[in-house]
């Protein structure tokens, strides 16, 4: 098989997987429903993984370093206020564009959370790193108020996360991106210093 296939069948295993998880749940999906879903066999993915709950932990722990990124990519530049309002915007505009991976990553993260230190040891950024980064340039340039940065960062986290969770239960039945202007004005009124954006 060539690189190219293998990269392809790692790709629709993630896909298929991701999309089940965040439909079933991880208990609930077994790995002959992944393998159907992406079409390989089952032995294909325990070559690469010796059960579903290691493929869940990989792809957590991919999604969630690689939200990192994007968060960063959607904050831009600029000042920390700014930034943590298109922060907002993006990861409740996630959830309408990727349902399942924001499924995924909501629904997993008890499970998957506790392997974080882990990936934080192998240098790789999470979205706690990112968000405390944001609010850490805040603190510098004055726009946020002088506080423990992380305590600060988990405040927007939660902010954003409960949101999510509620629109996902069905409980919040507006549109996030209509909310997101609103959360972002309440948490930047409570951070802000009154100097800057």
């Amino acid at each position: 098989m060539s690189k190219d296939a293998r990269n392809d069948a790692r790709n629709k295993v993630r896909d298929a997987a991701i999309a089940l998880f965040a439909q079933k749940g991880v208990k609930a999906t077994t790995i002959k429903d992944i393998a159907r879903a992406a079409g390989v066999s089952e032995g294909a993915l325990y070559r690469h993984w010796a059960s579903k709950e290691d493929l869940a932990a990989a792809l957590f722990a991919a999604e969630y370093t690689a939200l990192s990124h994007d968060l960063r990519e959607a904050a831009g530049t600029g000042p920390a206020p700014e930034r943590l309002r298109r922060v907002i915007a993006w990861a409740f505009g996630l959830v309408e564009a990727a349902p399942d991976r924001a499924r995924f990553l909501l629904l997993s993260q008890h499970d998957a959370l506790p392997l974080v230190p882990a990936l934080m040891k192998d240098g790789l950024e999470t979205p706690v790193d990112a968000v405390c980064a944001i609010v850490g340039d805040g603190i510098a340039e004055g726009s946020i108020v002088d506080a423990d940065r992380e305590a600060l960062a988990h405040t927007v986290i939660g902010a954003i996360v409960l949101n999510i969770q509620s629109h996902v239960y069905g409980r919040q039945t507006a549109p996030l991106g209509t909310l997101a202007g609103t959360v972002a004005d309440a948490l930047l009124r409570g951070l802000s210093t009154g100097k800057g954006a």
